[in-house]
């Protein structure tokens, strides 16, 4: 016969062993999303990144046209919006604020033209 207090002792470690287990779906789906969300802020922050070197180069008149298309993606990444021919770039998540910048590139896929448009000229 067993004792109470061996009884016991195999009680707790059962109510133990479920709740780690019953817990750790929860638990890692938390720490999924916590790593989801670091992954995401540092895409924003990259993306952020490249925007702001792309208003400089326009700024500097570094960027100008006769630039191949290849080599626009590799130094700005994606734009926000590819339409036929015309790229947008702005902010990664300040819609409304930022600055919006229009590429166009002709049938060759070389810069044909460059217009930013801020919310003073809107």
């Amino acid at each position: 016969m067993m004792r109470r207090s061996d009884f016991l002792k195999h009680v707790v470690v059962f109510l133990a062993v479920s709740c780690f287990c019953g817990c750790s779906q929860p638990l890692r789906t938390l720490i999924d999303a916590g790593n989801e969300q670091k992954a995401q802020g540092e895409c924003v922050a990259r993306q952020r990144t490249r925007f702001e070197a792309l208003l400089r180069d326009i700024k500097r008149e570094r960027l100008l046209p006769g630039l191949r298309e290849e080599r626009v993606l590799a130094r700005y990444g994606d734009p926000v919006l590819r339409e036929g021919r015309v790229f947008l770039y702005r902010d990664p998540v300040d819609f409304f604020g930022s600055p919006k910048v229009y590429l166009a590139f002709d049938e060759a896929g070389i810069l044909s033209s460059i217009e930013v448009i801020t919310n003073e000229s809107e």
